[in-house]
């Protein structure tokens, strides 16, 4: 008797796994732990595709939250996970939580948008601040992301870097600093390329043939606390570099404009083979500032053979769109590596 009961409650089971099955039930919900990631990036890009259905080594799944600098509201103290406050998103991607009001207490951040704008109104530091004191983990690190937001403070660095290693494997290109437009005494000879603060995408700068043109801007510049930047026009200019690195990945493109503003105008973008050159840059410059896992090395090649470095950009660097996918995926990868080796075991939140 005892043996056809279990007999029976065995056929029971069989048949209703049969029938669950067809009618298609729904699979247990997953339950494993949540690493809260806060993306910083513009709203075009799709990050929780990237991320979805991908875990940390340990098991840890990953929860994100991306949102533009304008919409992030930071509070926090040294001793706990900041509270980030998040408008919706202007251009939400369908079926997430962009276009609604949320607040998270993220485990990490990716940064992909720049800190500061053209306006004033587009700076974002104050949130930054707010992130950097709590001890967030990000990529790139906070630090150096703070670091970075100036041209004359990654510019030293930069001069550090020829100065240890040599003109012939640094070749920075040289760049005289004035505080305000009433220092600008003395200036190099024409023509040379004038920067306006740290504007970015070849906004804020102009080329001067003449000092006599340079005398009739000053008038401008004086309705401007900025500071001003100059640097020797290349006029042998061939093409332009950029040399990317994304973690362990590393990419090289030339690019080739008619305007001497490679990055305005229409430009034909090439990918070449990494050089042992282009290596070197990025082996020294991606140590400045504690470290940097993201950042491109901006260059020119001369039409005489040699190279001249223009500046270094960090972890908001734009990739090409032929391999904006993979570099994405790349990133990706770098940052579960980064939540595995903060949180080796599974993290509740």
């Amino acid at each position: 008797k005892s043996d056809n009961m279990f007999k029976g409650k065995k056929e029971k089971k069989e048949k209703k796994d049969k029938k669950d099955k067809k009618e298609g039930a729904s699979p247990l919900p997953d339950r494993s732990p949540i690493l809260r990631v806060l993306v910083i990036d513009s709203d075009s890009r799709n990050w929780h595709e990237v991320f979805q259905d991908f875990k940390t080594a340990s098991g840890s799944r990953v929860s994100i939250e991306k949102a533009e600098w304008k919409n992030l509201i930071v509070s926090c103290d040294a001793n706990s996970k900041p509270i980030v406050n998040i408008k919706p998103n202007a251009r939400p991607i369908p079926n997430t939580t962009d276009n609604q009001n949320r607040t998270i207490q993220p485990d990490f951040v990716l940064v992909r948008q720049l800190v500061q704008g053209l306006l004033p109104e587009e700076d974002h530091t104050n949130a930054l601040y707010g992130l950097l004191i709590s001890g967030v983990p990000a990529v790139n690190s906070l630090e150096s992301i703070h670091s970075g937001l100036e041209r004359p403070v990654v510019y030293r660095q930069l001069a550090n870097i020829m100065k240890k290693v040599g003109k012939e494997k640094f070749p920075l290109i040289p760049l005289s600093y004035y505080s305000h437009q009433s220092a600008m005494m003395f200036t190099p000879d024409p023509p040379f390329v004038l920067k306006i603060g740290s504007a970015e995408a070849g906004y804020g700068k102009m080329k001067f043939d003449t000092t006599e043109n340079l005398v009739d801007f000053r008038g401008c510049l004086a309705l401007h606390k900025d500071y001003v930047t100059i640097e020797q026009y290349v006029g042998k200019r061939e093409y332009d570099i950029r040399v990317q690195k994304i973690g362990n990945h590393f990419r090289a493109y030339k690019r080739t404009s008619a305007n001497w503003k490679g990055n305005v105008g229409s430009s034909i973008l090439e990918e070449i083979p990494m050089t042992e050159t282009f290596q070197f840059w990025i082996d020294q410059t991606s140590q400045l500032f504690g470290g940097m896992d993201i950042m491109t090395v901006d260059a020119i090649h001369c039409t005489d053979g040699t190279d001249v470095i223009l500046e270094i950009n960090d972890t908001a660097s734009g990739f090409a769109p032929t391999n904006e996918k993979e570099d994405m995926g790349f990133v990706r990868d770098l940052v579960l590596e980064r939540l595995e080796a903060l949180y080796p075991t599974p993290h509740h939140t």
